[in-house]
C-alpha cells in the first residue's frame, strides 16, 4: 500500500506549503524557457526568411537563373530552404499552442487549488486551536473551583473545631464549603465534557481532517508532475512533426537540385547567350615602306573580309568616340545598357527604357534567339487564349441547352474580347514572322482592349537580318561601303580609289581611309549604342513640326526639362512619342521637355 502524505507528513504542514509553492514556481519557470524557446524558433524562421530574400534573384537577373541549371537549382534551393523557415514558424506556433498556453493555464488551475486546500487546512487549524483554548479554559475554571472549595474546606475545619465560634459561624463556613464544593463539581463536569469533545476534535482533525487536505495537495503535485510530463512529450512532438517535411526539403537540396546541376548544359547556354556569329578578324597587314608609295596596307593573304576593330579596353566602340560609357552587368557579366543621345534622355524623364522590339541592338545569333523566344512567348498566349474560348463556347453551349443555368447571351461579349485578343496576337505573331513591325503600329490603334505594350521599331526585315540575309539598298553606290548588321564592312565593298588593297594598289595620300568597323560584342551590347550616328532618332529634324501653349505652369530643376508658363506659345520640335513627354522650343531657342499633358496642341 503506498504511503500518503495525509498519514505520513501530517505534522509538516509548513514545509509541504512551501514545497507546493516550489513546484508551481518551477511551472512558471518551464512556461518561461517555452517561451524563449518559441521566440528562437520565430527568429530563426525569419532570419531564414531574410536570407533567402537577400540571396533571391534580383528582376535584371531572371534572365540568368533561367537560363543556368546551377542558379536555376540555387532557386530551388532558396525555395526548399524557405519550406525549411516555415516549418520552424510551425514549430514555434505549436510550441505555444500546446505548450505554453497549457502550462499558463495549469499554473492559474493549481494556485487556485493550492489556495483554496491551504486556506482550509488553516481553518482546521484554527478549529482545533479554539476547541483546545475552550479545553484549557474549562480546565483552568475547574482549578480555581477546586482551589476555592479547598480554602473553603479549610476554613470550615478551623472554625468546627474552634469553641470560640458560635454554632452560625460554623453553619456559615460550612455552607460556603458546599457551595464552592458545588461549583468545584460543575466546573469539573465541565472540564471532562470539554477535554472529550477536544479529544474527539483532534482525532478527527488529525486522522481524517488535515489528512483530506494533504492529500489532496498531493493530488495537486501529483497532476502538476502528470501534466509537466505530458508537456514534456507535447514539446517534443511539436519538433518531431516538422521533422519529415524538414528531411525531405534537405533531401530535394541534395537531389533534387544539386544532383541536377548540368555543367556542359551552363556551358552551351553560356555559348548560346553570347556568340555573335561574327567571324574572328583575320591577320593584321602589314605595312611595307619600302614599296612605292610607302604607307600601303598589304593585308596577309588569309585576312578575311570582314575586319573587325577592338578597343584598348575590350569593349567595342567606333574611331573617335572615345571610351564607352559604364554599364550595369548582372550575376555572368550581363550588360544592361541604354541607349545614347535622346533616347537615353527620354528613358531617364520616363523612367523606362524599351528594348527595340526587332532586338535591334544583339548581335545577330542573340537576335534571332531573342526573336525565336518572343514567337514562342506570343504562340503560348494564343494558346491560353484558344482555350479559354473553348471554354466559354462550352459554357454557352451548356446555357443554351439549359437556360435556367444562365443566358447564353451573356457570353458573346467576352468570346468577342477574346476574338480580338486572339486576332491581335496572331497578327502580332505574323509580323514577328514575316518582320512587317508597321501592322504593329496599326493593331495597337485599332485594338484598344489589348494594348502591346513595347513599343515597335522603325525597321523591317529583322529576322532575315538576324540570320544574314542582308539586302542592299537600291540608292546605295558602288564605292561607298555596306555596313552589314554584324557590324563589319561586307566582303564585296571595294576599298578607297576603286582597288582593294589585295592587289597591291597604292592609296592616294588626298583620300582618306575607310571607316574601322565593328568588332564584335563581348558581352552582348549594342553596336551602335555609344554612337549617336547611327542612332534611329538621330535625324530628327530641327524644324518646328507644330505649335501648341502651355494650359498650365511647370517649373523643374531638370535640366532637360523646360520651365514654361501658363499661355506661354511654343513650338513643337518632337511629338510625344507614347512615354508622355514632348520636346518644345521657346522663341529664345531654349529647348526641352514639358508633360504632353500641360499643353494643347494647335
Amino acid at each position: 500500500m503506498s504511503k500518503s502524505w495525509g498519514t505520513e507528513l501530517w505534522d509538516q504542514y509548513a514545509t509541504l506549503e512551501k514545497f507546493t509553492e516550489r513546484g508551481i514556481d518551477f511551472l512558471d519557470r518551464y512556461s518561461a524557457f517555452v517561451k524563449e524557446r518559441q521566440k528562437i524558433e520565430m527568429e530563426y524562421a525569419s532570419q531564414l526568411k531574410k536570407l533567402i530574400k537577400s540571396y533571391s534573384p534580383k528582376k535584371k537577373e531572371e534572365e540568368d537563373y533561367t537560363q543556368y541549371s546551377s542558379l536555376r537549382t540555387f532557386r530551388g534551393v532558396l525555395q526548399e530552404v524557405g519550406s525549411i523557415a516555415n516549418q520552424h514558424e510551425l514549430i514555434a506556433e505549436n510550441l505555444g499552442k500546446d505548450v505554453f498556453n497549457e502550462v499558463v493555464k495549469l499554473i492559474g488551475e493549481l494556485k487556485k487549488e493550492r489556495k483554496d486546500y491551504l486556506l482550509e487546512a488553516k481553518q482546521e487549524d484554527a478549529a482545533m486551536e479554539k476547541s483546545k483554548r475552550k479545553l484549557e479554559a474549562c480546565k483552568s475554571q475547574y482549578r480555581h473551583a477546586h482551589e476555592a472549595w479547598m480554602q473553603a474546606k479549610v476554613l470550615f475545619e478551623k472554625a468546627d473545631s474552634d469553641d470560640n465560634r458560635t454554632k452560625a459561624e460554623v453553619e456559615r463556613a460550612r455552607q460556603t464549603m458546599d457551595q464552592k464544593n458545588h461549583t468545584r463539581e460543575q466546573q469539573k463536569n465541565e472540564y471532562i465534557l470539554q477535554l472529550q469533545n477536544t479529544n474527539k476534535e483532534q482525532q478527527e482533525h488529525y486522522s481524517n481532517k488535515l489528512p483530506a487536505i494533504f492529500n489532496k495537495l498531493q493530488a495537486m503535485e501529483e497532476k502538476r508532475v502528470t501534466y509537466l510530463g505530458k508537456y514534456y512529450e507535447n514539446y517534443a512532438e511539436s519538433h518531431k512533426q516538422v521533422l519529415p517535411v524538414i528531411t525531405q526539403c534537405l533531401d530535394d537540396i541534395k537531389t533534387k537540385y544539386g544532383q541536377a546541376v548540368e555543367p556542359p548544359k551552363d556551358s552551351q547556354v553560356t555559348i548560346n547567350r553570347y556568340e555573335t556569329g561574327i567571324q574572328p578578324p583575320g591577320d593584321i597587314a602589314m605595312m611595307d615602306l619600302d614599296e612605292p608609295g610607302g604607307g600601303t596596307i598589304k593585308p596577309a593573304n588569309n585576312e578575311k573580309d570582314n575586319i573587325s576593330i577592338k578597343s584598348e579596353n575590350g569593349a567595342n566602340s567606333l574611331p573617335g568616340r572615345g571610351k564607352p560609357g559604364k554599364q550595369k552587368r548582372g550575376l555572368f557579366g550581363t550588360v544592361f545598357s541604354k541607349k545614347s543621345g535622346r533616347n537615353r534622355e527620354r528613358g531617364r524623364l520616363s523612367g523606362l527604357w524599351e528594348e527595340p522590339k526587332d532586338f535591334s541592338n544583339l548581335p545577330p545569333n542573340q537576335q534571332k534567339q531573342k526573336l525565336q523566344g518572343k514567337i514562342d512567348e506570343i504562340q503560348s498566349r494564343i494558346d491560353q487564349e484558344v482555350k479559354q474560348k473553348e471554354a466559354l463556347l462550352k459554357m454557352r453551349d451548356v446555357y443554351t441547352a439549359n437556360s435556367s443555368l444562365g443566358d447564353p447571351n451573356s457570353v458573346n461579349k467576352q468570346l468577342e474580347t477574346i476574338g480580338r485578343r486572339i486576332d491581335s496576337l496572331r497578327l502580332e505573331l505574323n509580323t514577328y514572322q514575316s518582320g512587317d513591325m508597321e501592322k504593329v503600329e496599326k493593331l495597337r490603334k485599332k485594338s484598344k482592349d489589348y494594348q502591346i505594350t513595347e513599343s515597335p521599331p522603325d525597321k523591317k526585315e529583322y529576322k532575315n537580318k538576324a540570320e544574314g540575309k542582308i539586302s542592299t539598298p537600291q540608292n546605295q553606290t558602288k564605292g561607298s561601303p555596306t555596313r552589314s548588321s554584324t557590324g563589319t564592312i561586307d566582303a564585296h565593298t571595294p576599298s578607297i580609289g576603286g582597288s582593294s588593297p589585295r592587289n597591291g594598289s597604292p592609296v592616294k595620300d588626298h583620300e582618306e581611309p575607310p571607316s574601322s568597323p565593328l568588332s564584335p560584342l563581348e558581352h552582348g551590347d549594342s553596336f551602335l549604342e555609344d554612337d549617336d550616328e547611327f542612332d534611329d532618332d538621330a535625324d530628327v529634324s530641327d524644324h518646328p513640326v507644330g505649335t501648341c501653349s502651355a494650359l498650365y505652369e511647370f517649373e523643374s530643376e531638370d535640366p532637360n526639362l523646360l520651365n514654361m508658363r501658363e499661355g506661354e506659345q511654343l513650338d513643337i520640335i518632337e511629338e510625344d512619342s507614347g512615354d508622355g513627354w514632348t520636346r518644345v522650343r521657346r522663341s529664345d531657342k531654349t529647348e526641352g521637355y514639358v508633360p504632353t499633358s500641360y499643353i494643347s496642341i494647335g
